[in-house]
């Protein structure tokens, strides 16, 4: 063929096409160039020279070579493949090169507008049915060794405080010693653990701890926990007659859900058991086997005096959905008279319950949760008030946008019972800490979220919808979590303060009385003895000091006199002091 005939052949597909088709390529041939240079470029794209850094005639040029290529191709399925990887790997990058959830939410608007205009009836893929367990596997692997080794880093750095791991850490410690969750530093006294929460779930994982006695395993296994939750998901999928791609899709959203993460980057904490029980709890409701629902309920109560809430509202939503209030009185009745139980002796022997995270429903300052029951009667309105507001209107976002919006998309209204906890422990709290991502307080609430997300979409069957959750929950875990890849540098950077204040902690005696800094507490969790030294109250033998930050509640000069001998001074590193 010659190229007159070529030339001939070119302009009759040209002609030949429609003009839906044409602009559709040369939309994909922009997007090809756009990838090439936010790629390449070392200006970051919203700096002013990575516009100069850009010759308007050779970008167009580019564009319009890569559009007559396209031009000359014919295979559907090649060319939707094409389109959504490359407006996903466009969507990553800038994710990665900006870290913002406002900005992450219009990369998935904008691969949404993508996945829609796409046919991805297309998009059929042979798999074989053990490729999901594969895929979750992976990923739960993934997401243990991404969040275990940043928060191993935060401890060897000195990064991880008092609250929520160092007394955890001194809690195993003394577990292992003598059997007994005993701490001193969370209430500023020696008491068990389970006086502020009732947590016998963490004797599962003290034989681990035997084994490798260190807060590093502590770091690890938290994440492990939640990761685990990933094998009753792709089991609820499978019940759900969920296709292999869609098994494997929720797997990795699962992993990359950024409450997850989010809540195991807040270090270890009884509620990290949440996301795995329910979900097998759920599992097992489906499934109508009562001996493995009575163990994983008991399990269940076992993490916390409040996971009792969890229960009872999953148990009632099955005996509405199913219509059997018979089978799941037993879940209903048994959680509720444990909670009442528990809260009436930990309020009479313990610590008490924290009601004062519902003050904004207590009206008569009673203190008491029966009054708050009674606002939301009378008040609901108020409700609303209190639950959609700017800042929880975003956390909403974080919560629902990795999951497509699946969890809301349904017309059954028994699903919505299940979103009774999201509304009471997330939303409806002023307690701000309950409605962000990064704390422990979404893994129950988000596990019941996965959970709606599968049978609903088990229900609508639209791909395009999936694949729209899967690129959204990697834009966003790159988007939120992408800038801790910088701790990789200020790793190495801050080696000479580490290993400085890893020499001061070792001059501590562990068998002395002890008030440290928030963040050295988890590195000295093998003191027997040892108060937050900014909240403290008590006098104690020895004082280490974090010298690289400075709070009002301490004051150096307090220790450089006669009643004090400095055992270690370090400026503007650390100090510790002995009480002569």
């Amino acid at each position: 063929m010659n190229i007159k005939e070529k030339c001939s052949l070119f302009i009759g597909r040209m002609l030949g096409m429609k003009a839906s088709e044409m602009l559709y390529k040369l939309f994909l041939s922009w997007l090809l160039v756009s990838v090439f240079y936010i790629a390449k470029s070392k200006p970051h794209f919203t700096e002013n020279d990575f516009f100069t850094g850009i010759d308007l005639k050779i970008y167009i040029a580019a564009s319009a070579v890569i559009w007559i290529i396209l031009c000359q191709i014919r295979n559907k399925t090649f060319l939707t493949w094409l389109m959504l990887i490359t407006a996903f790997v466009y969507a990553v990058l800038a994710a990665v090169g900006f870290s913002n959830f406002g900005f992450s939410l219009g990369l998935c608007a904008a691969v949404g507008i993508v996945i829609y205009f796409s046919d991805t009836d297309l998009l059929k893929i042979p798999m074989h049915r053990s490729v999901p367990w594969i895929v979750m596997a992976v990923m739960a692997m993934l997401m243990t060794a991404f969040v275990g080794l940043f928060c191993c880093l935060y401890y060897k750095n000195h990064w991880t405080p008092n609250y929520d791991f160092g007394l955890f850490a001194q809690m195993f410690e003394n577990m292992r010693r003598t059997g007994l969750p005993l701490i001193t530093s969370e209430r500023d006294r020696l008491l068990s653990h389970f006086a502020v929460h009732f947590s016998p779930v963490f004797y599962l994982i003290l034989p681990i701890y035997m084994i490798l006695p260190s807060p590093e395993t502590l770091l690890v296994v938290s994440a492990l926990i939640v990761a685990s939750g990933a094998v009753p998901m792709l089991l609820i999928c499978r019940n759900h007659k969920l296709s292999n791609k869609a098994c494997c899709a929720f797997s990795v959203i699962y992993a990359l859900y950024p409450c997850f993460s989010g809540g195991c980057f807040y270090y270890l904490h009884e509620n990290n058991f949440l996301a795995p029980m329910l979900l097998w709890f759920i599992y097992f409701c489906e499934n109508g086997k009562l001996v493995p629902q009575i163990i994983f309920m008991a399990l269940t109560l076992s993490i916390k005096e409040d996971a009792a809430i969890y229960l009872i509202i999953i148990a009632f939503y099955f005996a509405v959905s199913q219509k059997k209030i018979k089978r799941n009185l037993l879940f209903i009745i048994i959680p509720v008279v444990y909670f009442i139980t528990v809260t009436v002796l930990m309020k009479n022997v313990g610590e008490g319950v924290m009601t004062g995270r519902y003050d904004n429903y207590i009206y008569d300052h009673s203190g008491s949760l029966f009054t708050a029951i009674t606002a939301v009667i009378k008040n609901p309105v108020y409700v609303l008030s209190q639950s959609f507001t700017e800042k929880k209107f975003i956390f909403i976002m974080k919560m629902l946008l990795p999951l497509a919006f699946l969890p809301v998309l349904t017309k059954k209204p028994s699903r919505f019972i299940l979103l009774i906890p999201f509304l009471l422990i997330n939303l409806m709290t002023t307690y701000k800490y309950q409605y962000d991502i990064f704390y422990h307080y979404c893994f129950g609430s988000g596990a019941l979220l996965m959970y709606l997300a599968a049978v609903n979409y088990s229900e609508l069957k639209k791909p395009k919808l999936l694949l729209f959750g899967l690129f959204s929950s990697v834009i966003v875990f790159t988007c939120i979590y992408n800038p801790r890849n910088q701790y990789l540098e200020a790793y190495d950077q801050q080696t000479v303060q580490r290993e400085t204040i890893d020499r001061a902690l070792a001059m501590v005696p562990r068998d002395e009385s002890v008030a440290a800094s928030t963040f050295f507490i988890a590195n000295l969790y093998d003191c027997t003895e040892i108060y937050e030294l900014e909240t403290t109250n008590n006098e104690t033998k020895y004082y280490v000091i974090d010298l690289r930050y400075t709070t009002p509640e301490i004051n150096i000069n307090e220790y450089l006199n006669d009643d004090f001998e400095t055992v270690f001074f370090e400026k503007d590193i650390v100090a510790v002091f002995m009480r002569k």
